[in-house]
C-alpha cells in the first residue's frame, strides 16, 4: 500500500520504532527545531513518543535514502467515526536532505495513504507563519483557512503565528 518514489536511491516504507532516533536528532538540531513548539529535551523527547506512537497503525511512512531514514510523515488519525474522515499530519526532513525532493516523494506518499487505505477526505496541517515549507504546501494544493498570531511565545518575549491549512483529497 507504500507508493514508492520515482527517485532512485529513495525507498518509502512504514515508520518503525527504531525511527525515534532519527526524528529525536533532526529535532534536536537547530535548523529544524525553530521549526517545531519544543523547547528542550523533555519536550522533545515527549513529541517523539507522541510522533512515533502512530506507527502501529501503520499510518507513519519513514523515507530513507540508500536505506538511511532522511524523513518521516505522519497522519494524525483520529478515534471517532465523526472525525475519521479527516486528520492533521506532521512532516519533518532531516536537514542535510533538505532541497532533494525527500519532502515531495514523502508527502505523494503520504496523501495516497490518506485517501486510498484510511479514505481520508480532509488533510490539514499547521505551520509557523515564516516556514519556507508552506510553498511545498501550496504546490500540493492546500489552502489557507486561518491564522493565529500569538501562538508561540519566544524566548525573546516575541510571537510567532501559525497558519492553517487544508486540502480536499
Amino acid at each position: 500500500m507504500v507508493k514508492q518514489p520515482e527517485n532512485t536511491g529513495l525507498k518509502i516504507r512504514y515508520t518503525e520504532p527504531s525511527d525515534a532516533e532519527y526524528l529525536k536528532n533532526w529535532l534536536t538540531d537547530p535548523s529544524i527545531k525553530k521549526w517545531f513548539p519544543m523547547m528542550d529535551e523533555p519536550e522533545i523527547v515527549d513529541a517523539v513518543k507522541r510522533w512515533i506512537y502512530f506507527y502501529r497503525y501503520k499510518c507513519s511512512l519513514t523515507i530513507t535514502k540508500d536505506g538511511v531514514p532522511c524523513g518521516i510523515a505522519t497522519l494524525y488519525l483520529q478515534p471517532y467515526r465523526k472525525l475519521a474522515h479527516q486528520c492533521e499530519f506532521g512532516i519533518i526532513v532531516g536537514g542535510e536532505y533538505r532541497n532533494q525532493g525527500i519532502g515531495t516523494e514523502v508527502l505523494n506518499s503520504l496523501m495516497h495513504l490518506a485517501k486510498t487505505f484510511f479514505k481520508i477526505e480532509i488533510l490539514h496541517l499547521q505551520v509557523y507563519a515564516d516556514n519556507p515549507a508552506i510553498r511545498l504546501y501550496e504546490r500540493f494544493g492546500f489552502k489557507e483557512f486561518g491564522r493565529q498570531n500569538g501562538w508561540i511565545k519566544e524566548e525573546d518575549g516575541t510571537f510567532t503565528g501559525r497558519i492553517f491549512m487544508e486540502k480536499y483529497l
